[in-house]
């Protein structure tokens, strides 16, 4: 389907300038904190305009918005090729824009892949193996084209990818809007409210936050740490790769787990736990393969996170008010995009790099402790299911 190889062009631009960023501003020679600020611009304008850019969603339909917000990214990295040459103030201004962007495409193409016709979580797991896809390709790829051309011709390369990506835009097709608007597992009739309480909301907001936590720290840090500990900008690309490779691959698992009714609530707070050990683990070490390792496992636990947040929205949310829920719930991944990055910048005022990495992976710890505590609130997995009214159709038009 079109918005699979959309998710793909974009989330390949998307990890590229991620990992970009930061190490063209420790290229500048700029300090921690003000590498931390650059990294959290995007979430401010994110925070600021998720939950509006899935209202008009909800009002115009998701293809219109999925249309601006190409647009956007594109000035973005317009910005970005920019600044090489006229400095700090379009570098300020592109983050500021790609945060918009991103708010629209996560938002809004969550919404829209899950109004598509398809079985239980079929829909979501397409979506996320083709990001994921996207993220490997656009991590292993950034460290290449800072190796092979330049800081400018590497934001020049991913200008031109925005150009297909914001062009695949247009092409996608309309939803067709049934008669009847549900949320998912409620019996049919009228307009019913989201039934998002506090337990599945509690998970749903943690998890978000750790997925958004793992690319806070793989878009400002850890480049840092690697370059470091003496990793190249080849080498710190294909070691954050495994981030993405490991998001990856639970892709591969994403139906088996739903098809098994393994309880919602117990699976993520496995995915959070795990993954906050494996990020505070990371500062530990320097040798390869043990980081290699720990990625790679952090970053299959961050798609698990991600895969959990949006069956919950799916499970809890009616088809009208889809795109506002998933926003939402999406801003907490917003807040750790923006919390994370500069609450490092500032702690280096005070404590090593190490030390304030595993930190950062312990509250994750904490926070998945604390997302166990309503785990009885939740609902099994087997429950995320969609029934939505085809035209013809007894319930459709």
């Amino acid at each position: 389907m079109r918005i699979h190889w959309t998710a793909l062009v974009f989330s390949s631009v998307n990890s590229a300038v991620q990992l970009l960023v930061p190490l063209y501003a420790l290229h500048l020679g700029y300090p921690g904190l003000t590498i931390g600020i650059l990294a959290a611009l995007p979430s401010v304008a994110n925070i600021s305009l998720r939950v509006v850019a899935g209202r008009l969603s909800d009002r115009h339909g998701e293809t219109r918005v999925l249309q601006a917000g190409g647009l956007f990214y594109l000035t973005a990295t317009l910005g970005l090729l920019l600044s090489t040459a006229a400095g700090l103030a379009p570098f300020v201004c592109a983050q500021v824009l790609q945060g918009v962007g991103r708010s629209i495409f996560w938002t809004v193409g969550q919404a829209y892949v899950t109004k598509l016709p398809l079985e239980r979580g079929q829909h979501l797991s397409l979506f996320n193996g083709a990001t994921n896809l996207g993220m490997l390709l656009g991590m292993s790829g950034a460290g290449l084209l800072v190796v092979s051309l330049g800081y400018p011709g590497a934001f020049a390369t991913v200008f031109l990818l925005t150009l297909l990506y914001s062009t695949l835009t247009y092409s996608l097709p309309p939803l067709p809007v049934p008669a009847r608007m549900e949320p998912a597992g409620r019996a049919a009739g009228g307009w019913a409210a989201p039934t998002l309480g506090l337990g599945p909301l509690w998970l749903a907001a943690s998890c978000s936050f750790v997925s958004g936590g793992t690319f806070a720290l793989a878009g400002s840090f850890y480049p840092v740490y690697l370059a470091q500990v003496g990793y190249g900008a080849r080498s710190i690309g294909l070691l954050v790769t495994l981030l993405a490779a490991g998001m990856l691959g639970i892709s591969f698992v994403a139906r088996s787990l739903i098809d098994r009714a393994i309880p919602l609530g117990r699976l993520g707070v496995t995915f959070i736990i795990s993954g906050g050990l494996g990020l505070a683990a990371v500062p530990i070490f320097h040798n390869w393969l043990p980081l290699a390792a720990l990625l790679l496992a952090a970053g299959f636990c961050s798609g698990g996170c991600s895969l959990v947040y949006q069956l919950a929205v799916l499970r809890h949310s009616a088809w009208h008010s889809r795109g506002a829920t998933m926003a939402s719930v999406g801003v907490f991944g917003n807040l750790a995009l923006l919390i994370l990055p500069t609450t490092i910048g500032l702690a280096l005022r005070w404590t090593s790099l190490e030390a304030a990495l595993a930190a950062a992976g312990l509250f994750i710890v904490i926070l998945g402790g604390i997302a166990g505590l309503n785990i009885g609130r939740t609902n099994p997995l087997a429950a995320v299911r969609e029934t939505i009214p085809v035209e013809g159709s007894a319930d459709g038009t």
